[in-house]
């Protein structure tokens, strides 16, 4: 069957595709190093036809058209587009209105796919395979305009692939203040504030009438989305709004922005009153609080014993606490907390296979510290783990890196990536100024006899 005339928005939309991969040469988009701005070549209308008979589909017309004029698969949002033959139409458990044909991987279990039925049909749909959430359906109408958008997007260098391309309103500055003007809906103009985090810069004219609106908006949730908004695009004043956040009791907000928005000033101004919620916050705020603490870490008033009481709290779950561990790590004044982890590290409880990474970070809090029962606990812990085969595994693997290849100033675990065996580089590293390095001290772990001896010489016998 012969193809019609091509259409005039084939070779506009070709264009526009070159220009994205002119703009980002080194690959730096989200998922571009995957597809390459390069499509596979267009199929046929047997091609098409054999697939829609098989499964007993019609294609929307918009996808089909791209596929017979654009190219089966490549490039495209996300991790960019799946071929037509790796396809199978399939139902979403959450989703009541209609098949759906997979397009592609946006990373881990999250999805894009292609209604093909019902009142939504042609429509671009985003899921996650294990029902993390509901899907969410695209605005645009049909396949071509969600596509056309990413092009646009990816030439005008729009920060927002990573963080979810088509869940923000289409538009450019000028276009999405015209919008915030033509409504008075508070949810409507929330969203058009927080679709500006994907620009990269905001114009001076934008930054101006947001900046007059903010100061002028009574509805709390509104005024917040935009001082977030505007610290985020460092507008003068809007750190000073922090304390509007504050008042209003929206901590959680208001400690963001600290954390990514307001810059050194407002970390140094805010932090105590940050500490004196601390014990109020859990999951993202608690993790912001502890990277505002990591941040400040050389002003000398920033010691550990800040976040003492932290350490205490039963209700944090392991990422809190992997965040707090982190955080300390970085502070100085460690030993304040030095009691916590001569009683945390050698609790059984906390060597479970599935606590390694915060065993681990609580051994980078006490890296350093020069105390003989925290050392005869380091020597316990290798004891213990020397011997799995993780341990065995990575020593193999650590005899491949060179000395000279190691960078002493790092935490990185050269050669080792199995649970037990990265725990057992990180107390070889807690134990560096005995003079253990990398390659000499996973040889002498692997040696019995020369372990044994080594620990008596330095008084570590466990």
């Amino acid at each position: 069957m012969a193809k019609r005339k091509q259409p005039v928005w084939v070779g506009k939309l070709r264009r526009q595709l070159n220009r994205a991969g002119e703009k980002d040469p080194d690959f730096s988009r989200f998922g571009a190093r995957s597809h390459k701005y390069q499509l596979k070549p267009p199929v046929s209308e047997e091609t098409i036809a054999a697939f829609e008979k098989r499964f007993g589909i019609s294609l929307p017309e918009g996808y089909r058209n791209f596929l017979l004029w654009i190219g089966d698969g490549g490039a495209g949002p996300f991790y960019g587009l799946y071929p037509l033959k790796t396809a199978e139409p399939c139902q979403l458990p959450d989703y009541s209105g209609g098949a759906v044909l997979p397009l592609g991987t946006q990373g881990c279990t999250l999805m894009t796919g292609l209604v093909l039925d019902g009142p939504d049909k042609g429509r671009v749909i985003y899921y996650d395979e294990d029902q993390g959430g509901p899907p969410t359906v695209m605005r645009e109408p049909d396949f071509l305009a969600w596509y056309e958008r990413w092009t646009r997007e990816a030439i005008a260098g729009y920060d927002d692939e990573e963080m979810y391309f088509g869940l923000y309103l289409d538009g450019k500055p000028q276009e999405l203040m015209e919008l915030y003007e033509q409504t008075e809906d508070v949810q409507t103009r929330i969203e058009i504030v927080e679709s500006c985090y994907k620009f990269q810069e905001l114009p001076s004219r934008q930054k101006n009438y947001f900046k007059k609106a903010c100061d002028g908006e009574q509805d709390p949730g509104l005024r917040m989305a935009l001082i977030k908004m505007l610290s985020r695009f460092r507008v003068p004043g809007m750190a000073e709004q922090i304390g509007v956040l504050w008042d209003f009791g929206a901590y959680p907000e208001a400690i963001s922005v600290i954390c990514y928005e307001g810059g050194w000033e407002a970390k140094e101004t805010w932090w105590p009153r940050v500490l004196e919620k601390m014990s109020c916050l859990r999951g993202q705020p608690f993790w912001d609080a502890c990277h505002i603490f990591s941040a400040l870490k050389d002003r000398p008033e920033i010691r550990a014993g800040l976040l003492k009481d932290q350490l205490y709290r039963e209700d944090l779950d392991q990422n809190d606490r992997n965040f707090l561990f982190t955080s300390l790590s970085k502070l100085n004044g460690r030993e304040e907390v030095l009691d916590y982890f001569l009683d945390y590290l050698p609790d059984e409880k906390n060597h479970e296979r599935a606590e390694y990474h915060t065993l681990i970070y609580a051994i980078w809090v006490t890296k350093g510290i020069k105390d003989s029962r925290l050392e005869q606990i380091w020597v316990a812990l290798l004891d213990k783990f020397r011997t799995t085969q993780d341990a065995k595994d990575d020593y193999k693997g650590s005899q491949m890196h060179l000395k000279s290849l190691i960078n002493p100033e790092s935490d990185c675990c050269a050669g080792a990536s199995h649970p037990f065996g990265v725990i057992c580089s990180n107390l070889m590293g807690c134990l560096d100024h005995f003079g253990l390095d990398y390659r000499g001290s996973w040889k002498l772990l692997m040696d019995n006899r020369r372990w044994a001896d080594w620990k008596q010489e330095h008084g570590l016998e466990s």
